[in-house]
């Protein structure tokens, strides 16, 4: 029996997730059949897929084998489990599907039930804090249950056609708006063309009220307005400010979501030297920390952990912001990447301060299993040779880095960023001080390079 759906769903299981699977395969409501429940049970104690045999063996003890009988009760198995699976993501939804309660009741004729229970859940909904695209999809879909009940009652000339309506189209435009800011995301990255149909339409729609007033239908207009459309100077700002005004009427997962379009779209900017956007980035992360959505799990990746310092180093009335950061966010990072990351980061922080034997220190103190970690404490490992005018240990550095880069190929993006900081910092070695020509064509070559995460430092060396 290798590798089966059912197997691989039962070991994924939580030890309470197991348990709520057996009372839930115990219910006769769901399951009549008691081989199911011994078959959960032999799964769930084994670390690796039992043989068809064994399994039958233990589930149908006494009995021939019969493989297609077997086939029959993992495929029952596996309908049940996926039933629990659907029950469990409900539960987990910030919004109840109040719309089946009241079809329920509206289908059996139930008039009292279905009007006392439209009015608890419209107190419900009104109480709910939430205002994501979900929200209005099921204000729509309750909305509409009324609908039906009024046409149901011969009561034709109360109806709410003009709320269900309201209702529907901004969670259509919540919904497109959300699905463009997706589409365009991924294009970025893979440059994948994608068709959205009704685009300029819906961004027009969703400018006017009463639309435009309605917290999913603001927030992913401005996201798709500021980050992808080519206006974004004058829109950024009032983005990030519905961001930080609405960030509670999304659920966690959501709105930490348009967080990280917010800071990639940043850095994409820093790195092309808009300089401006280093605050705004350090404004998102600061504000994701203080809400807790950069952490997962409670815990801060060691990626976010080393561009929040290295963004807050680049301003230096965030140095001691900086500092504290380091030294509190220590301990959110995953056990296996802890010291590593605080010592590198510490040296960053020393390196700002002209601290260079302390910045040294530091790396020293950490072994750098990450690659990308390691690298970044190479480069400034080699920043600070260059500073301090240890030319002969720079010069050994760099031919060792250079080699080391070229050995590891497999690196995208990173390979050629840092064979161009080795190449330029070579370069920057062989100046002749008193060559104003060649420092022009220096600068000139350093500015005009895409892919350079050190320009402004390689920059500042050419005096």
């Amino acid at each position: 029996m290798q590798n089966t759906l059912v197997f691989e769903i039962v070991a994924y299981l939580s030890k309470t997730e197991q348990r709520e699977v057996r009372n839930f395969l115990a219910s006769p409501y769901f399951n009549l059949r008691s081989d199911v429940q011994l078959l959960f049970d032999l799964l769930a104690k084994e670390a690796a897929p039992p043989s068809r045999e064994t399994t039958w063996e233990r589930c149908f003890p006494g009995q021939p084998f019969d493989d297609q009988q077997l086939r029959l009760t993992l495929s029952y198995l596996l309908k049940l489990l996926e039933q629990y699976l659907v029950l469990k993501e409900k539960q987990n939804e910030p919004l109840a599907d109040y719309h089946l309660l009241m079809a329920a009741y509206r289908r059996r004729k139930l008039p009292r039930h279905f009007e006392k229970t439209q009015r608890v859940v419209s107190k419900s909904l009104d109480n709910q804090s939430f205002r994501h695209p979900a929200y209005y999809f099921e204000n729509f879909l309750v909305e509409n249950q009324q609908y039906l009940h009024l046409l149901e009652s011969g009561r034709t000339k109360e109806l709410n056609l003009q709320i269900v309506e309201d209702q529907l189209t901004t969670a259509a435009l919540a919904l497109k708006l959300r699905q463009a800011c997706l589409l365009r995301s991924h294009q970025a990255v893979f440059k994948t063309p994608y068709r959205i149909d009704l685009l300029d339409e819906i961004l027009v729609l969703a400018e006017q009220p009463p639309y435009s007033e309605q917290p999913a239908v603001l927030v992913y207009r401005l996201c798709y307005v500021a980050l992808f459309s080519g206006q974004d100077d004058p829109h950024f700002s009032a983005f990030k400010a519905a961001l930080f005004e609405h960030g509670g009427r999304f659920p966690k997962e959501e709105i930490g979501s348009l967080y990280l379009l917010a800071i990639n779209f940043c850095i994409k900017k820093i790195n092309a030297s808009q300089h401006a956007y280093l605050r705004e980035a350090l404004d998102l992360y600061k504000q994701g920390l203080k809400s807790e959505l950069l952490l997962e799990d409670g815990q801060l990746s060691r990626f976010a952990y080393n561009n929040i310092v290295g963004i807050a180093l680049r301003l230096p009335d965030e140095w001691q912001w900086a500092e504290e950061f380091v030294e509190t966010y220590r301990s959110y990072l995953e056990p296996g990447a802890q010291e590593a990351a605080f010592s590198l980061n510490s040296a960053r922080l020393a390196f700002a301060k002209r601290r260079y034997d302390d910045a040294l220190e530091h790396l020293q103190r950490a072994d750098y299993k990450d690659f990308i970690n390691g690298m970044a404490a190479r480069i400034l490992q080699l920043k600070i040779y260059f500073e301090k005018q240890e030319l002969e240990l720079l010069d050994a550095h760099l031919k060792t880095l250079r080699m080391f880069i070229r050995r590891n190929k497999r690196m995208g993006y990173h390979h050629q960023n840092w064979l161009n900081i080795v190449h330029f910092t070579q370069k920057l070695l062989e100046l002749n001080p008193f060559d104003e020509t060649g420092r022009t064509a220096l600068r000139t070559a350093i500015e005009t390079e895409e892919t350079l995460t050190e320009k402004d430092w390689l920059l500042a060396q050419i005096t």
